[in-house]
């Protein structure tokens, strides 16, 4: 039996496939659009666990620009290649058009960058000079209730989800290992904050080094509090954080609409009459 082999498209006909398989996505646009509420968002309450987020998004979206950037330049390139020919004018037209759309992306995810790099450096540079436990904590709880969501199913944190709420919270008292799961993953945020403290360190400025003080002592503190992962735990199962997300939750039909948005990231105060 005779087996095919593909013959490689030419140059020219690579760059009209560009064009048939399209480029412009209003699904981009929009997923754009949520991140930059979402970073307004995190603005309006940063925390400590924010910054592992904001390190993900950022490398995502240099990811996302180096690919996109090099999608630009073929579509400039094959615009380039057919210009000046005759009845290729729409042909042209569409690859200049599309290269444009890559343009707008990648200046839009260079803003959101900037974005997530001034949002960053603004918590760091206002945390307290020396770190506040019970802020690690819940820092620490909610971070566990993500960790336990994905490990369970690779679901979210619910929000006003009663039966969902049960599940993870039951999860997070199964012991099995569970803390020294989380603990090696949440003690990453440690390194994260040593490696911006060193970046503050480097630039020399007395208030730099100040802030490089501050980051190092809340990497330390992080480091601790993974030390004993049991602990740990029991911990982030007491903090206020914790039981405020667990009564919200069972309290679901209750809650209206604006009190819903607080069931994934509750406020970290404690409530002893909430059990």
């Amino acid at each position: 039996m005779a087996i095919e082999i593909p013959v490689p498209l030419s140059e020219e006909e690579e760059i009209r496939s560009m064009v048939n398989e399209g480029i412009v996505d209003p699904h981009l646009q929009e997923f754009f659009r949520t991140m930059q509420s979402e970073l307004q968002a995190a603005r309006e309450s940063p925390t400590l666990a924010l910054l592992d987020w904001l390190d993900g998004f950022e490398d995502a979206a240099a990811a996302f620009t180096r690919e996109i950037v090099e999608v630009e330049e073929d579509l400039r390139h094959g615009a380039a290649v057919f210009d000046g020919r005759a009845g290729e004018e729409a042909l042209v037209s569409e690859l200049r058009s599309q290269a444009a759309w890559c343009g707008a992306r990648c200046a839009e995810a260079a803003a959101l960058v900037a974005d997530a790099r001034r949002l960053r450096d603004g918590y760091l540079r206002t945390m307290p000079r020396t770190a506040d436990e019970q802020e690690l904590v819940d820092s620490a709880a909610s971070a566990f209730q993500e960790f336990l969501a994905r490990e369970m199913d690779g679901g979210g944190v619910p929000e006003a989800d009663a039966a969902r709420a049960e599940a993870i919270d039951a999860a997070a008292r199964a012991g099995q290992g569970v803390g020294a799961r989380f603990a090696a993953t949440f003690v990453g945020l440690a390194e994260r904050l040593r490696r911006r403290a060193e970046a503050y360190a480097g630039t020399g400025t007395g208030e730099d080094q100040a802030v490089a003080e501050a980051v190092r002592r809340h990497a330390a503190a992080v480091e601790a509090l993974c030390a004993d992962p049991e602990a740990l735990v029991a911990r982030m199962l007491a903090s206020g954080w914790w039981r405020l997300w667990r009564y919200l939750n069972r309290h679901a039909g209750g809650i209206t609409p604006t009190q819903s948005s607080m069931l994934a990231t509750p406020t970290p105060a404690t409530h002893p009459h909430l059990t």
